[in-house]
């Protein structure tokens, strides 16, 4: 799709006419004017081969241009001439003159943090890497292996992906996210205290996050999604991990006996009425994952063919969009771009109970929404392109769903919860949607979010019961008695509404609209460390709880409106202030975030 909006986009109006597009794709039917253009289509889209390399980094690309993007970040090519940065961050947004120190003038007068993102001095760079490494604490330093302690890029568990267990990605992470995302407040402020960016003597205390949140725009420079270089080591990864998966694959067809020695014939017809049979590879056809490609691919038909009023779906049905819908929701793109979503995007909002999810029997529509926010984080900048295509098809899919507009609310008192996952589901879908339309949609995509699709998932939110996202103390119960599943869904379900009131509060302080939830309604526990959350068996979340949460722990009594309310307190016992420093940093942001 890159491909043919540059051809078309340099043409003229007759020039683009179908006679002089005279050179057509045998895959897909796309036409060209130029036969270089045909050749680069050919090379990116239907071909794996990256004959691009970086010589700093040896990462390979399909195309040039993103080589020539790839090395401003990653340092291996040369700057631009004149290149050097003049100004300070905040004095190019505003665009008043700077002196180029650090800090400058403007940002001492005004008492503010001064940051440069492209260094005007060796000195600078070297300050920054020195403040960048105190992140890190001694204990952390001392845990981490020496192979990996500058290779891991996001902190995750060694988990596989999706429904696999024991994958090679698993050496790119570490533990360590679970151990610093659990600590007290106090000790988390010691890990950062000698940051770069805390600089006392200057500006005072600062929040890096909140500088690059504001400052940047799309999901990868807003959040803390790794370097390129970082998400190409996933990508590795993750490709090594689908050839083990389809060669598994083939070795099981090529059984005599086997049970997928036939693909299902609703695929077939599916696929031969858009004309390309030939092109798609028959072993993704027999995977358990080619029946959500198919429930996925209904659902976007029916959105597309049969648009309700006021639809933001402009595409038109046709048989090389269905292709299209099969290639990007094909088997093993699916489970590419949900490796994307873990490794990548997980950690910044995670409510998804990653142990117990099974990609097999997951809704649709969730998947379609996964899979849409790894392709926009993924480091391939096609992935990056052909998923803006589908945004508008998967929101109008979220929003319309059954599960998502039903009027089912979950029982306060019986330990249900988990029965009702598909709602739980939709919930998560449409929180997902919010997220990467209002960070990579258009500016009719972001405005529509904020005006009414985020007003429906606070709807859905409450009608669901935003007091039933509690827990029962699970310390007091012994093992048997323990239900794996009914906890996942009960932290799910908490996690997912206070991340829903920090969307909210994020839209009341930079976008300037009015609060749709308010602290009073969010009798709620707060969400559990990430240790418990994270944890891979029944056995070992049991344990997790009773050590990092026992029976006479203030946690079980504490919900999210009465820590709030007792911050707000003029003075705080000795006993609530050590409750609330200990409930570590994602009700800490939640409760700042509302203040």
């Amino acid at each position: 799709m890159s491909d043919e909006n540059i051809t078309q986009g340099a043409t003229t109006p007759q020039e683009s006419s179908p006679s002089l597009l005279k050179y057509r794709c045998t895959i897909c039917d796309k036409q060209y004017k130029r036969r270089e253009h045909l050749g680069r289509h050919i090379s990116s889209s239907h071909t794996s081969d990256r004959p691009f390399r970086c010589k700093s980094c040896h990462g390979s690309f399909q195309r040039g241009d993103v080589l020539k993007r790839h090395l401003r970040t990653c340092g291996g090519g040369p700057s631009k001439a004149g290149a050097k940065r003049r100004a300070c961050d905040r004095c190019v947004r505003q665009k008043k003159a700077c002196n180029a120190d650090q800090p400058c003038q403007g940002c001492s007068k005004k008492g503010v943090l001064c940051f440069y993102s492209t260094p005007n001095s060796d000195e600078i760079a070297l300050t920054v890497d020195q403040g960048a490494s105190a992140l890190v604490s001694n204990e952390h330093r001392h845990d981490a292996t020496p192979s990996t302690s500058s290779d891991t890029p996001f902190g995750m568990p060694g988990q596989g992906l999706g429904t696999f267990s024991s994958t090679p990605l698993d050496s790119l992470f570490r533990q360590n996210a679970l151990d610093c995302s659990s600590l007290p407040w106090p000790d988390y402020a010691q890990i950062t205290s000698d940051a770069q960016f805390l600089d006392n003597t200057t500006c005072g205390y600062s929040l890096p996050f909140l500088d690059r949140f504001t400052s940047n725009t799309g999901l990868l420079l807003s959040f803390d999604c790794g370097t390129q270089e970082q998400r190409e080591q996933v990508a590795s990864a993750l490709e090594l991990e689908n050839f083990d998966i389809l060669q598994h694959t083939s070795t099981i067809l090529s059984q005599p006996h086997s049970k997928f020695s036939s693909a299902s014939p609703l695929l077939l017809d599916n696929i031969s009425d858009a004309g390309n049979f030939d092109s798609i590879p028959q072993n993704w056809l027999s995977e358990p994952l080619s029946l959500k490609t198919h429930e996925i691919l209904m659902l976007v038909e029916e959105v597309v063919t049969v648009k309700p009023r006021n639809s933001p779906v402009t595409l038109e049905w046709s048989s090389s969009l269905k292709y299209a819908c099969l290639k990007f929701f094909s088997p093993a793109n699916l489970r590419k771009y949900l490796g994307f979503y873990w490794a990548i995007w997980h950690p910044n909002v995670n409510f998804v109970h990653r142990p117990s999810f099974d990609t097999v029997s997951a809704k649709p529509a969730l998947l379609a929404a996964m899979a849409l926010m790894g392709a926009c984080v993924s480091p391939d900048m096609p992935d990056n392109e052909d998923a803006r295509m589908w945004l508008n098809c998967v929101e109008e899919i979220v929003f319309i769903d059954d599960d998502f507009n039903s009027d089912l609310g979950y029982p306060v008192s019986n330990n249900t919860i988990s029965i009702h996952r598909p709602k739980l589901q939709a919930l998560q879908a449409a929180y997902i949607v919010c997220l990467y339309q209002n960070w990579e949609g258009t500016d009719s995509s972001k405005s529509r979010i904020r005006r009414f699709r985020f007003a429906n998932l606070v709807s859905t939110a409450r009608d669901i019961g935003i007091t039933t996202a509690t827990h029962i103390n699970y310390a007091t119960l012994v093992r048997a008695d323990f239900q794996w599943k009914e906890f996942a869904a009960r932290e799910e379900l908490i996690r997912l509404f206070t991340w829903i009131f920090l969307l909210d509060t994020a839209f009341v302080i930079f976008n300037n609209l009015p609060p749709r939830m308010v602290f009073k309604e969010m009798n709620i526990n707060m969400a559990t460390p990430e240790a418990c959350f994270q944890a891979e068996t029944a056995d070992l979340c049991h344990q997790k709880i009773q050590s990092h949460l026992p029976a006479g722990s203030a946690y079980w009594g504490l919900s999210f409106r009465h820590a709030f309310e007792a911050l707000s307190q003029p003075e705080l016992s000795p006993t609530m202030r050590h409750s609330i420093a200990s409930l570590g940093q994602l009700n800490l942001f939640a409760m700042a975030s509302g203040k």
